[in-house]
């Protein structure tokens, strides 16, 4: 729920949290702020000295992603005798069987896939919903300082497309995070990224506009987060 990511965003924040990471839609990013405003206010009253706001990031998908499922079934086929593991299982109980609703509720369900294995029957799967890119990327990337992209080994269209659609609001981050499973080939693969990202010198006859972002871009700080899982 909004306020509880408010309240969340507040209390890493005054922690000393540096990045707080958050979906890609614009309701959220709207809490996030709010609660990265009033941290800012209670580090000012209470006179804390080094308080820094931390970065807001948001996360983005170049290919399929398990951070960008959704678990899914028909509970009309669940044998009506079944332990239901997959609802006490669910960390955020985005699985429900009550008398008014029965599934998974996909406002809740953030793709963890522990329900996955658990079914005796193995009727969940798992279905990708990527972030429509071109929808709401300029309403997210103007807001943010930091963006982490998801990955796998050979998406290298999928990231190449994905840096083009996000190229006219690169100049406003701070922080690019490259997030891709441990895989056969996963170094070669970093490296091609490495050059897709590339920006090249400008050349003389270029606008300032266009100018001033590859300045921006090369001064970013890229983390590669490798650590075997997504």
């Amino acid at each position: 729920a909004l306020p509880e990511i408010r309240t969340l965003t507040l209390t890493y924040a005054l922690a000393g949290a540096d990045c707080i990471d958050v979906a890609a839609d614009p309701a959220v990013i709207a809490a996030a702020k709010s609660g990265l405003d009033a941290a800012e206010r209670i580090a000012k009253a209470d006179q804390r000295s080094g308080y820094r706001r931390p970065w807001l990031m948001v996360s983005m998908s170049a290919g399929e992603d398990p951070h960008f499922r959704k678990a899914e079934f028909d509970p009309a086929i669940c044998p009506k005798d079944c332990p239901r593991p997959c609802e006490k299982i669910c960390p955020v109980e985005a699985i429900e069987f009550a008398a008014d609703f029965a599934g998974v509720r996909r406002d809740r369900c953030y793709g963890c896939g522990r329900c996955l294995p658990v079914c005796p029957w193995g009727l969940i799967a798992a279905h990708s919903y990527p972030t429509p890119i071109d929808a709401v990327a300029q309403q997210v990337l103007s807001q943010v300082g930091a963006l982490e992209i998801h990955t796998h080994v050979g998406e290298h269209a999928a990231f190449k497309d994905l840096w083009q659609t996000l190229q006219p609001w690169i100049g406003n981050l701070q922080i690019i995070s490259i997030s891709c499973p441990d895989g056969e080939g996963l170094i070669s693969y970093l490296k091609d990224l490495q050059q897709i990202m590339k920006v090249p010198e400008s050349a003389p006859g270029k606008d300032l506009k266009a100018s001033a972002i590859a300045l921006k871009t090369k001064s970013h700080h890229v983390i590669w987060q490798t650590d075997g899982r997504p």
